[in-house]
Parts: structure tokens; sequence; C-alpha cells
């Protein structure tokens, strides 16, 4: 017997991937069932009028820290999840911070640790790689893992050797390695430059240039080029980091990029005014960089926002009010990927509507073996949407920020643009500025798994 339609929501725009169109969607089971017009669309338990608001699908956020149990007075899964419902974010793939997920044993842990605790579903990171986990890739892409983060600066330092390993192991079973790029050497001489300057937060910035991350990126796209594999650059921050990836795609390497709002939003010379909360790695750039970033997005070098999300409690920030250095590195960021690009995006003519659909949902969704059935409005898919308002203003506060750390860098900013409602495989868990959502809703998502299950009318 075919059961009832769960859910209808109806008088929205649409924005799938041919452009946008009135009508509305169906759910049953948990997946879109129907995608028409208001007088096709079935009856259903629910109707939602979307008041000709815009429906997509549910961001899909590529990077971010929200669990790890050595720094759980961070974020957790809980916290982390409700904080991205309220974002328009469906599904995010939870990166380690400081503790090691590189074995089954524990890639089963934290998804038996996720499922019992996440709002949204989740996929998860492999990492950090070294010289001594290398052989572990393949098992965990059993496992569907096949995202798996190295740097080449501390504190989880790769040599080139450990990274043409790694590449040539992801090119053989698949998946992709993502890379923190950033110099070593660079950052060390670089920072012996500073001497007793660091009371100035910019200090940070100075002391980690553009040349940095332009060496590290350049030598891990070559090193791609060489071995065959999926290099994914993290949190690209440079116009010269873009100008090497755009290099490797003309070249035929199979490289892709992301950014984060942050990157985005600000710039290092309001460093001093922001204070150590401005601290991250890599560092806030130049205007001219910003500008560059903005462009990429648009152009296609870089393939989708990720919010970097690595908050912590406010006092580990202010201990580098008179020395950056003992400032923790990492901002908040998963609620606001949505926010940013709607307001300084789409509302500022920096970003088409195509744009930020591939960006936020079906690149990522690409990238991470998850398409089609994540990041896409398609029949089948899973019916994680989210309603947007792009014309609703709001200001960011950090008594409105949901984070354990409880507080926000966009605090008293002024954004035009936001997700309304948030559904998950269907069931909402955010409304108007209220998660709705319950712990254990979320989902582990293997990726390389995307294929569509088309319930049944």
């Amino acid at each position: 017997m075919t059961r009832e339609v769960e859910l209808v929501i109806k008088n929205a725009r649409l924005l799938l991937e041919s452009g946008m169109v009135r009508g509305g969607v169906a759910v049953r089971e948990g997946k879109i069932c129907a995608i028409a017009t208001d007088e096709h669309l079935p009856h259903a338990a629910e109707v939602i009028d979307a008041q000709s608001r815009i429906l997509m699908p549910g961001l899909i956020d590529g990077h971010a820290h929200l669990h790890d149990e050595a720094m759980i007075d961070h974020e957790d899964f809980t916290t982390g999840t409700r904080l991205a419902a309220s974002g328009g974010v469906t599904t995010v793939v939870e990166m380690p911070l400081s503790s090691q997920v590189d074995t089954v044993e524990l890639v089963d842990e934290k998804i038996k640790t996720g499922e019992r605790l996440a709002l949204i579903d989740f996929s998860l990171y492999g990492g950090m790689i070294n010289a001594d986990n290398i052989g572990n890739i393949p098992l965990l892409i059993e496992k569907g893992v096949e995202g798996f983060k190295a740097f080449t600066c501390e504190p989880f330092y790769a040599n080139a050797g450990v990274i043409a390993k790694a590449m040539s192991e992801v090119s053989e079973f698949g998946g992709h390695l993502t890379i923190h790029s950033e110099d070593q050497g660079v950052l060390e001489e670089f920072a012996r430059e500073m001497e007793d300057e660091w009371d100035a937060p910019i200090t940070h910035a100075l002391a980690r240039p553009a040349l940095a991350e332009q060496l590290a990126v350049h030598q891990n796209v070559s090193i791609a080029s060489s071995t065959g594999g999926h290099l994914h650059i993290a949190h690209i921050t440079t116009r010269e980091g873009v100008r090497e990836v755009a290099r490797g795609k003309q070249t035929g390497v199979e490289v892709t990029t992301e950014v984060c709002p942050h990157h985005l939003m600000f710039d290092r010379d309001e460093m001093n005014r922001l204070g150590p909360k401005s601290k991250m790695n890599p560092p806030l750039r130049s205007k001219q960089d910003r500008a560059a970033l903005w462009a990429g997005l648009l152009t296609g070098a870089i393939d989708m926002v990720v919010s970097d999300h690595a908050p912590a409690p406010v006092e580990k920030k202010e201990a580098g009010n008179d020395d950056i250095r003992k400032a923790w590195s990492g901002v908040d960021g998963i609620q606001i990927i949505l926010r940013v690009l709607l307001s300084e995006g789409i509302n500022k003519g920096r970003l088409s509507w195509s744009r930020l659909l591939r960006v936020t949902t079906r690149d990522p969704a690409r990238i991470f073996g998850l398409y089609p059935k994540k990041g896409s409005l398609t029949l089948g898919a899973d019916a994680d949407l989210v309603l947007v308002d792009p014309t609703k203003e709001e200001k960011i506060t950090d008594t409105g920020i949901l984070s354990k750390s409880g507080w926000t860098i966009y605090e008293g900013m002024k954004l035009r643009g936001l997700p309304v409602m948030t559904f998950v495989r269907g069931v909402m868990v955010f409304k108007e500025g209220e998660v709705l959502g319950t712990p254990g809703h979320g989902q582990f998502q293997p990726m390389g798994r995307g294929q569509l299950e088309i319930p049944g009318m």
C-alpha cells in the first residue's frame, strides 16, 4: 500500500540546476516524490505555503570542526548541528580538530556519537594523515570515509613524501586528500621577523604571508599532477592561491578548493579592531585577496563555500589580548554561510543564484560522493530543503548564536537575506529563528553512495 504524502511545500520559487521556476515539492518517506506546479502537487498531511520565497536544497558544509572529545567545551554534535540547522545546513562533513580519526574503530565510535547527538545528517573526514596511517586509507574508504586531511605546516606537518604517498592511495582507491596548504619554512622565517610585535593582532597575518600559501598550493598541485589523485585545497585565502588552483584545473589536474565566509567578509586591516577573535589559520588577508575570492566564486575557480567552524570558549581567545600567539586559532561560521552569500553575494551583485546553488549544494555533494541523494532538488533525493527570504534583514548578536562558545566574530553585523525554514529528510528542524530538531535525527552519510531511491506514488 502506498504511503500518504507527508509534506507539500507550495507557492515557492524553486532553485533548480536548470534555473528558478514556480511550483513546489512533495515529500514521502523523507524523500522528494514530486516536483510540480501547485495545481499538480498531491494531497499531503501537512501543507506549507512558501509565500513566493525561494526553496533550494539544504546546504552541505564540507569542512566543520564540531565534535572533538578532547575539546568538548568548544562545540559538540548537538550544539554544532543546532547552529547548522539555523543556517540552512542539512549535511555537515565533520573534520578532526585535535584528536586523530584515522582507524576503523575511531570512525565507528564517531559515527555512533554523531547519530546519538546530531540534529542534521553528517559525513566524516579521516585524518590527520601522516607517515604511519597512510595504509589505513583503503580501510576507511570501505567505511564511507573518502576525504582525508593533511597539513603542510604545524601542528600536523606532513612532508612532500607523505603527501605524495597519500595522494597515490586516494588515486588508487578513490576519495580525495584535503590539504591545509601553508609552507612551514616560510611561516617559521616570517615569524622570526616579528620580534616583540605580537601585541597587535594583525601580526598574526603578517607572520603568515600569502607566499606561504602560494608555495604550498603550487607544490601540492604538482604532486596531484604526478599521482593523478584528487587534491582538495582547504580554505583558500589569497589571489595567488586561487591562480595556482585555476592553472591546475586548466592543465587537467583534478584539483578543487573551498573558501570560508570569514575570508569573504573580513580583511587583515580589521584585525586590530576585532582583536583576538579574528585569529584563524590561514589568517585574514588583504582587501585585494578578498576581492579575488569573490571573483573566484563567480568564475568557478573556487568550488564550494565551507565554514571551517572552530570556535572556542572566549577565555581561549582573550588569552591573546597582549600576545596574539596565545589566542586560539579559529572562529564560528556554520550558521553564517548562507547569510553571507545572500547579503554580500546575491544582494550586492557579486554572485548569481546559479553559482550560489553550485558552491553550497551541488558541487560539495559531488566532491564528497553524496550527489544526487544530497545537494539536489531531484525526484528520489533526500528532502533536505531550506526556504530562503532574500530580503529579510537581521542583526547578528552574540545572544542569537547557538554555539557552545557563546560568541561570534560577526557580532553587530546587519545582513540581508536569511534562511527561514530548514528540513532534513522532510522533517522541519528550524523555523523562523527557532530550532525544532532533536538530537538523534541526524544520520551518517557514507561518501561515494549518493544513489537515489524514488518512493512510489
